[in-house]
């Protein structure tokens, strides 16, 4: 055989070879996706990483319990703002000006 023909039928033995290993991986995955499919697995993928992101934050909070205290106790005075500022504003006597609108807008002289 000469050097050609002797390359050529290495080169067939690893073509056929590398087909029987790629034919093996194939079947492998078919068999996988036929047991699960492929919205399964996305699906357990989206659900683990929002536990772990659940956890991570539970520990950050349980670590920093002032920071989360006072951060919610803003956010509720924040939510809260309108109210307490009338209330405020009835214990140290506070009256609305004549030329505020009702939203603390000034009005002009044609407007009031």
């Amino acid at each position: 055989m000469t050097n050609p023909d002797r390359q050529l039928s290495t080169d067939r033995a690893q073509r056929a070879a590398a087909r029987r290993v790629f034919g093996a991986d194939w079947a492998q995955i078919k068999a996988d996706l036929s047991a699960r499919g492929i919205g399964g697995r996305i699906k357990d993928n989206v659900v683990q990483q929002a536990d772990e992101a659940v956890a991570t934050g539970l520990a950050v909070a349980r670590e920093n319990k002032a920071v989360v205290a006072g951060t919610f106790g803003l956010l509720l005075v924040w939510l809260l703002r309108n109210p307490l500022g009338r209330i405020l504003g009835r214990l140290f006597g506070h009256t609305p000006d004549k030329t505020s609108g009702q939203n603390g807008e000034r009005l002009g002289p044609d407007q009031e």
